[in-house]
This record gives structure tokens, sequence and C-alpha cells, in this order.
């Protein structure tokens, strides 16, 4: 309607100019007609100055009102912005619009501010920055672990910890580091992670700040009790059969606290006390390889790390372990990502690992049909680099779960219970770690993280 009105308003304007023209092209040949021409002339000249008045008018407040919009101005009051203009019809518009990109405005503020709420009342240390540096957010938590009022660009962490700074400016997208370090004469392991993403082709980091020194004193104190019930349970074992077996030969060979003589001990007293002393001698040693074991999950392994092609590398394992597929009519697969997919990291090291964790797999099959082991080797999600082995076996209880890295912990009658410990205290020797899942009778998984 407005646009109509417009319209016919420019019609009319248009057609009263060229019936001027017509007019005075009339007068213009009739040389007596001097005075009439003139007139014509200027009134032709100034309809067509009102007509781009007219125009211009409407064309500077639709600039206007984009510029408004584009700065973000709603202060501008269209009632009688729009008084003298052909578009006065549509002040209710204009006035809808800008309420509503005012409306807009106020809820962009209130969840900035709610973000910004929530940014500060997580209990980890957060910090929002460009791909300059310039940090765009900061909470509290980060600035009480870093010891900081304030952080307006990552370069000043130089002057807290350099060794920080060089850590963050080095993590990639998605990963993860642990960083012993001494703020405020405090000491603390401080856990930083980096993660990227893009808004609005705008790109921003976000770097997580979390120590973690208590949590980790908790896990070494529970660590600790583990190793510590498990030994004592392996050491008792073993020593308290040797004092009984000390105290029955003891008993054997003396009477009234006094050493029997020859005549006084008989062939079963002879017998016995042999008996025994085998028995000593036999937890004895048993003792002394406990003492083996415990020395070669506690020893510092030195890996020697290359180049290693996975495909072979699976390849030879499998060539390996055939006989002790075969035996137990295990069907036996592997699968990696792609040929050209390599590890650095000791290869022996790295065979005993997981030879250990397939014999694992191998054993942990009862009365299963189909029994099925897997080997496989991909990135996962995080681009972190995967080695898992997967069987459908007995699987690992519950209750177990926390348990089955402890060291001399096992489940099985014969096993030594150092195997997982092994492999464990192997990786974390080259940088590396072992996770597992486990659902029983249907699927057990190690994952091996590079």
């Amino acid at each position: 309607m407005v646009y109509k009105k417009y319209y016919i308003q420019i019609i009319i304007r248009t057609v009263l100019i060229l019936l001027n023209c017509l007019v005075f092209s009339y007068a213009a040949l009739k040389s007596d007609y001097l005075y009439t021409i003139t007139f014509l002339a200027v009134l032709i000249l100034f309809q067509i100055i009102l007509l781009i008045r007219y125009i211009n008018k409407s064309n500077v407040f639709l600039e206007r009102f984009l510029i408004y919009i584009k700065e973000k101005n709603t202060t501008i009051d269209f009632t009688e912005s729009l008084e003298n203009t052909p578009f006065k019809d549509l002040t209710y518009y204009f006035t809808e619009i800008n309420n509503i990109i005012k409306n807009a405005q106020i809820e962009k503020e209130n969840q900035y501010l709610f973000l910004q709420y929530i940014f500060d009342h997580v209990t980890i240390g957060l910090i929002a920055f460009k791909k300059d540096h310039t940090v765009k957010l900061i909470n509290s938590a980060a600035k009480q672990t870093l010891n900081i009022q304030s952080l307006a660009n990552l370069n000043n962490l130089k002057n807290i910890n350099t060794a920080l700074f060089k850590t963050i400016t080095e993590l990639k997208p998605g990963e993860q580091k642990v960083l012993p370090m001494q703020i405020a004469n405090k000491n603390i392991q401080l856990s930083v992670k980096l993660s990227h993403f893009k808004l609005l082709n705008e790109e921003t980091w976000l770097l997580s700040l979390q120590d973690i020194k208590a949590e980790l004193d908790h896990k070494e104190i529970e660590s600790w009790q583990k190793l510590n019930r498990v030994l004592t349970h392996e050491i008792m074992n073993s020593v308290s059969p040797i004092i009984a077996l000390t105290n029955n030969v003891s008993k054997l060979l003396k009477k009234e606290n006094r050493i029997k003589n020859i005549q006084e001990i008989d062939e079963e007293n002879i017998e016995q006390t042999v008996q025994s002393l085998n028995i000593i001698e036999e937890r004895s040693i048993g003792l002394n390889n406990f003492v083996k074991k415990f020395r070669s999950i506690t020893t510092q392994i030195k890996p020697e790390p290359e180049h290693i092609n996975i495909q072979e590398f699976f390849e030879d394992l499998a060539i390996f372990l055939y006989e002790s597929f075969r035996e137990k009519d295990i069907q036996f697969d592997h699968s990696v990502e792609s040929d050209d997919f390599s590890l650095f990291a000791d290869r022996k090291l790295l065979e005993q690992v997981i030879i250990n964790l397939l014999k694992n797999s191998i054993e942990a099959f009862s009365n299963q049909e189909n029994k099925t082991i897997q080997l496989r080797a991909r990135t996962n999600e995080s681009k972190q680099r995967i080695i898992e082995v997967i069987d459908n076996g007995d699987g690992i209880a519950k209750e177990q779960m926390d348990m089955i890295f402890t060291p001399f912990f096992t489940s099985k009658d014969s096993g030594s219970g150092i195997g997982l410990s092994l492999s464990k205290n192997i990786l974390k020797q080259q940088g590396y770690n072992i996770d597992v899942s486990s659902v029983p009778k249907k699927e057990t998984i190690f994952t091996l993280y590079f």
C-alpha cells in the first residue's frame, strides 16, 4: 500500500512534468509567448527539483535506517523521522523492526552475561584466546591457579613460567599434558588441554588448566595401598609356612629345651625334618622368584625407539602365535588403518606387551563357541594413534577392573600377576598408556594409546 502511494506520486509528478514540457514545446513554437515560455521553463525546472528531492528524501531515510541497523543504533524515533516522508505509513513496521533489533541485542547481551557467569563459575581454569594470543575470556579459577589478577595476552605467561608458555604454544588441539611447576612457592601438577573451534569465521582456542596434584597424590596413595595388600598377601603366603615348618623342625630336634642326641632321633623324625626342609627350600625359592619379579617391574627400562611399520609388525605376530590360536580353535584377525601406518616405539618392548595381551586373550576363553581375537591399529576421534586387542572371552569382572594393573594381582590359578603391570610400565616408560573396557562373555578391549 505504501509503495503504491509512492509510485502514484512519482507517476503524477512525472506526468505533470511531461504535460508542462508539451505546453512549453507548443509555446516555444509561438514567438510571441516569451513570458509564458519563461514561466513554463522555470515551472518544469522547479517540478524536476521537487521530484528529485522527493525521491532523494526517501533514499536518504532508507540509507539512514540501514546505517542505524549496521551500527546497531536503536535510539531513532521513526514516528518523527517518517512524518514528512512518503514512508510515514511504514512507521509501525520500522518501529517493530527497531524493537526486534533492540530485543535481539538485549538477548545477546543476556546470553553473553550468562556465558560469562557459567565460564567464571567453572572450577577448572579456562582461557579463551584468539590466534594472535589476545585473551578474550579468563575465569576466576584460571586466575587463581596462575596467581594473577588479569591476563590480556598469552605472551604475558612468559613472566609467570616460561615452561608453561612453551607447553601451551606447542600444544595441538585435543592434546593434553601434565606439567609439574611451581607458582607462588607452591608445587602443583598442572593438567593443560587445548581445544579449537570456529564461530562466525572467527577462530578461537580454549585452554583448560587444572591442578591435579591432590588427585595424583590420592591415586598414588591408593596404588601403594593396593600394592601393599598384594605384597603382604604374597609374602605372608611364603613366610607363614616357613615359620610353621621351622617351628616343626625345631620341635623334632629338640627335647625339653635341649638338642636331642643322635640316639633320640628316629627315622620318622629325620623323614619329617627332610620333608619340612624341602618345603622351606621350595617356599624360599618361590619368595626369591617373587622378589626377582618385583624388581622386573620396578627397574627403569631404557627404550630404544624406532619407526615400526604396524602392518608388517602384525603379520609377524600372527605367524608367531599361529599354533597357539590353532590349538585353542581361535579365529584371529588383524587390521591396520593404512599400509603406511607406523609408530615410533621400541619394537622389542612393544612386541612383549602385545604378545602378553594376546596370550591373556587366548587364556580368557572357557566354553565359548566362535572364539575370536582381533588386533586393530587405527586413529581415534582425538587424532591419536591406538592399538586395540579385542576378544569375546570371559572378560573381567567389574570389581576387578581397578586391580588388574596392580602388580601380582591375578584372577588365574597359575598366573604370576605381573604381565599387565609390566606391560603398563613398559608403555609408561615410553610416554604411552594402556586402558581396558570389558563386558564379560561379550567383549573385552585393551587399548594402547600412542
